[in-house]
Parts: C-alpha cells; structure tokens; sequence
C-alpha cells in the first residue's frame, strides 16, 4: 500500500484496487484521455468552461470532470473562481520546456544545416509562448557581415517572421485572440494595424512562408517557416539576411528553399496510428 499526497488530489492507493483499463496497445485508457485534454486545452485562446472542453475533447461530461479535478490538485490545471473555468497553469509549462526545446532542436538541426550549408546566413530556431518567440537555437553566419541574437532572446511574435510562421498555423480562436491582443504600440510607429498584421499572417497560413522586412530589427530581413510534429505546428525555423545583402530574387531562392525542405515531422506514436 502506497499514500500518495499532491494537494489532496488522491487518496490511499491499495495494491489489490481494480486495474487500470488498457487498449489494445497496452496504454493506460485513463491517462491518454488526461493528455487529450492537456493537449486540447493548450489548443484554446484561454480559460473555458467544462461544456467547451467536453465538446472539444469529446469526452462524457462527468470523466472530463474527474480528469480536471485531478489536474487541479495536482497543479497543471487552474480554474477561475467567478466562472469556474478551466486553464493550464505555468507548472505545466515548465515540466516541458526544456524536453520540448531538445525533442524540437533534434529535429530541426540537421535541416537547419542544410539552409546554413546553402546560404551562409544565421539560421534561427524559435518556439511560441504567449505572446513571445524565444529562438532556442541559432546557427550564425560564417562571414564579417552578419545577424547574430543570442539564444535565450526573445521577440513580439507579431514582428517576426518567426512568430507570423507560428501564429499563421494555430487553430482559428487560437490565432485570432493573439492577434487581437498583440500589443502594436511599438509596430504603429511604423504603420502596422492590427488588419494589416492580421493580413500577413492570412497570407503566411496560406503560403506557409513569413517575411519580416526590417520590421524587428532594422537592417535585417527575416524568412521563415513553420515546423511540424505529427500535424501540430510546435516551431518555426528562418533565415536571416542583412538588409544590405537582400535581393527580391535571393528572397524568392530562400522561400523556395525553406518549401522544399521537409519541416513536417512524425513521431512513433503517429506512424503506429497511421499504420493502424
């Protein structure tokens, strides 16, 4: 007999209790219906109430509820005290930063060295969190002129092409909720509307290509594209190129590039269902 004490989410667990319901792959049915709602939520613009999260997930009613419950005890769901409403905490943030950042930079570097191999040029690597891109990895250019940002460093989603990649992949209320709260007091001095941004990511969800010319850093123009794993957009991979160095024609050879390569990764969980 074990005791398990998490904020009194779980009570004494006996060794002779009923066993976990399994599928047919051994998984525990209980614990894949928790990370569908996990993975759910983190889908969501923001705090919802049970019946949205019921209806997303499509779990019954009163198993979403227990699920929720648990997740609150334990840390990694919140819930709003006028409404009720159900978010994720920053717990749950935490917990997977840093093996999100390496499973991404695992994927990603061997192309990242192709597009480095082909136009020695700095080649970001970033991740979305709120309304931030944080580049996680940076591979600088070998030559006297070059863009250098420090891993670790952050930006306004809206004035990258970084962001735009990432943003312009995310679910509708996903999407238009960072647009609508994107601070441009900074971006309007240079003529940016919040219809004007909302354009640009339209045209970088068709595309799949974003550009930021000069509009984060002046002097530089960024391309970039958005990364993959198993359907869901995580990150997103650019070139950036001093302005000075910048042709139309050099812009069009990156876009290209950045297309042919395939930045849509599948793990083992995707290719086993796929091949179900």
């Amino acid at each position: 007999m074990g005791l398990l004490e998490r904020g009194g989410a779980f009570d004494r667990v006996s060794e002779d209790r009923e066993t976990p319901e399994r599928d047919d792959s051994g998984a525990i049915a209980v614990l894949a219906k928790a990370f569908h709602v996990l993975e759910t939520m983190a889908d969501m613009a923001g705090p919802a109430p049970l019946r949205e999260i019921a209806k997303a997930t499509a779990l019954p009613k009163g198993t979403l509820f227990r699920i929720l419950q648990t997740m609150v005890g334990l840390g990694y769901v919140g819930q709003l005290t006028d409404s009720s409403d159900y978010y994720l905490t920053s717990q749950i943030a935490h917990l997977g930063r840093n093996a999100r950042q390496e499973d991404i930079k695992m994927l990603a570097m061997p192309l990242m060295t192709v597009l480095h191999g082909k136009f020695n040029e700095t080649i970001n690597l970033g991740i979305l969190e709120g309304q931030f891109v944080y580049y996680v990895a940076v591979m600088e250019a070998q030559r006297p002129l070059a863009w250098r940002v420090p891993a670790g460093t952050r930006d306004t989603f809206h004035s990258t092409a970084l962001g735009r990649a990432i943003v312009a992949q995310l679910g509708d209320s996903h999407r238009e909720a960072l647009i609508r709260r994107a601070n441009l007091k900074r971006a309007e001095k240079r003529g940016m509307t919040r219809e004007a941004l909302a354009a640009l990511i339209e045209e970088a969800r068709e595309s799949k290509v974003a550009f930021d010319l000069e509009e984060n850093d002046e002097g530089v123009v960024c391309i970039g594209t958005p990364i993959f794993i198993d359907s869901r957009v995580v990150a997103a991979v650019s070139v950036s190129i001093p302005a000075i160095r910048y042709t139309p024609a050099l812009g069009e050879e990156i876009r290209q590039a950045l297309l042919d390569l395939d930045f849509n990764f599948k793990t083992n969980k995707k290719r086993s269902s796929d091949s179900a």
